[in-house]
């Protein structure tokens, strides 16, 4: 019989380096998910710059329109109606993005010690807050004058460089598949590396005399299954005179035995006797 014996160091070096290998591809997506973040960020943080240049611009062109008397009580009496700030569509605003023509607006509302400006309740990307100081303001009256640009997730991630999160994810992906096709060709071979180491035979279940049992372990114990004559006349029948004949008569019994478990006796021109498994 032969069983299989496989190197347990390669195994165990490859299944390390596999575990280990997998922390690259995790790597690269956390590094692709952070930098995904850090574009988002700083795709909306452009829109918010976007619109305090263009709020600044648009109150330093109409501070003086809608710091009037009769702007403030136009305002004035549309809160008192609607409770909300004074909207104003600025299509005629240039952005440095294009598309936020469409999604951006401005607020007018009254503050002084009896209102407070409105919170806009949306999730919108909010610019910074201009205050325009009428000439004849009483109670500390001032003009909040603020913009939003209602812009949604999807638009804001459009607007980000996806470019290097785009890569890294890229990288994760081949890696990952790399590191797939690795465990599948180490598994290959240490397949391959499997020997085959044939075990020891025994005698066990094998219908032998005693002297025929000795004969055979003799042939088993020593190296290369081989012995000579004259060791195993001594050792069998002390060197009698007729140890020759009763040597040869033993192994021609043993062969027929040794015959049905596929085990062979050759003879080595008449001075060693060595044994073959054959199966």
């Amino acid at each position: 019989m032969f069983p299989m014996k496989q190197d347990n160091t390669t195994s165990y070096n490859s299944g390390s380096g596999l575990r280990y290998g997998m922390f690259i591809p995790l790597a690269l997506m956390l590094a692709s998910v952070i930098s995904c973040c850090f574009s988002y960020s700083k795709a909306k943080q452009n829109i918010t710059n976007d619109l305090n240049d263009a709020i600044l611009a648009l109150a330093n062109e109409n501070s003086e329109l809608w710091t009037r008397p009769d702007t403030i009580a136009a305002i004035r009496q549309m809160y008192e109606a609607t409770h909300k700030p004074l909207i104003y569509e600025a299509s005629d605003v240039n952005f440095r993005n294009k598309s936020l023509k469409d999604e951006v607006y401005f607020t007018l509302a009254l503050v002084d010690k009896k209102n407070i400006a409105p919170k806009i309740r949306e999730n919108k990307i909010a610019s910074d807050s201009i205050m325009l100081v009428p000439e004849c303001a009483t109670d500390g009256l001032v003009i909040k004058v603020q913009g939003f640009a209602d812009c949604s997730m999807a638009s804001v991630f459009s607007a980000s460089d996806q470019t290097l999160p785009g890569i890294l994810f890229s990288l994760s992906i081949l890696s990952l598949i790399g590191m797939f096709v690795w465990r599948k060709r180490t598994s290959v071979m240490s397949q391959a590396g499997v020997v085959a180491v044939p075990s020891t035979p025994t005698l066990d279940g094998i219908k032998l005399t005693p002297m025929q049992r000795q004969f055979a372990q003799m042939l088993l114990d020593a190296p290369d299954m081989k012995v000579d004559k004259r060791t195993l006349c001594e050792a069998l029948w002390d060197n009698k005179s007729n140890a020759e004949e009763s040597l040869y008569t033993l192994v021609r019994r043993t062969k027929t035995a040794l015959s049905k478990v596929n085990m062979e006796i050759i003879c080595n021109r008449g001075d060693s006797y060595e044994l073959h498994i054959t199966g």
